[in-house]
């Protein structure tokens, strides 16, 4: 598994090169990285296309439409599917990337099979979904949730894919030190939004960044973990009961 010491071997990025391209050089050689191994344990997962948006909002990756676009094209005679990953993702944890990449592989093992796994717009996962997941290691739910029903699947052995995830959270702390080498240091004090998924309004605090690290931070309303707004890029936290 050679690749996966990409990050692993070389937590640095070069200080002299600007943030912005460091960012995409590290979501897509991380993404790339960790899609390749799960291709290599799983036959019929298609290829991916990395990309990037113009803004580092955090997206969750659990969340079917944070990661996958929806366009898909025949590269070099194979099929290949669009991820799109923001510098506020990888900001979340390797264990939830890794959650959020084998949701799109089943997705992906859909369209390779040429199985109709979600409806609604490509808002509701059938079981048919389901048992594409449950293939690949995650968890369905007992119970469809409303509006996107068996979309959320946990990763059922995180151990697994140790090395993929230390990829990940490898790639999260080399964005942040480009990220705040190419900033203006900030003042002493310096706090920054943390938004929860509470609907329709988020509850939103103001924390330091040393706060944040230390652990997840749960929302008592919703149950979420605190992220950070949009646009704000930081480490990835201690782990807590419920990483």
């Amino acid at each position: 598994m050679n690749d996966l010491t990409l990050f692993v071997d070389n937590p640095t990025a070069p200080a002299a090169e600007p943030a912005s391209v460091v960012h995409g050089a590290v979501i897509i050689s991380a993404v790339e990285t960790a899609w390749r191994e799960i291709r290599c344990r799983f036959d019929g997962v298609p290829d991916i296309s990395v990309t990037t948006p113009p803004t580092a909002g955090a997206q969750d990756p659990t969340k079917c439409s944070a990661l996958r676009t929806g366009r898909r094209f025949v590269r070099d005679g194979h099929l290949t599917m669009e991820l799109q990953v923001s510098s506020g993702t990888l900001g979340l944890g390797g264990r939830p990337m890794m959650e959020g990449l084998l949701h799109h592989a089943a997705h992906g093992l859909a369209l390779t099979r040429g199985v109709r796994d979600t409806s609604s717009a490509g808002r509701w996962h059938n079981r048919r979904y389901g048992r594409l997941a449950l293939e690949l290691g995650l968890t369905p739910p007992a119970r469809a949730a409303k509006v996107v029903g068996l979309a959320h699947c946990p990763l059922a052995d995180a151990e697994a894919w140790s090395e993929v995830i230390a990829v990940l959270d490898a790639a999260a702390a080399v964005q942040l030190e480009a990220t705040v080498e190419s900033a203006v240091t900030p003042r002493a004090g310096y706090r920054f939004p943390i938004v929860c998924e509470c609907a329709p309004v988020p509850r939103r605090q103001h924390v330091t960044p040393f706060f944040f690290r230390q652990g997840p931070l749960l929302c008592g309303l919703c149950l979420a973990k605190f992220r950070p707004a949009d646009s704000v890029v930081l480490p990835v936290q201690a782990a807590g009961a419920d990483a």
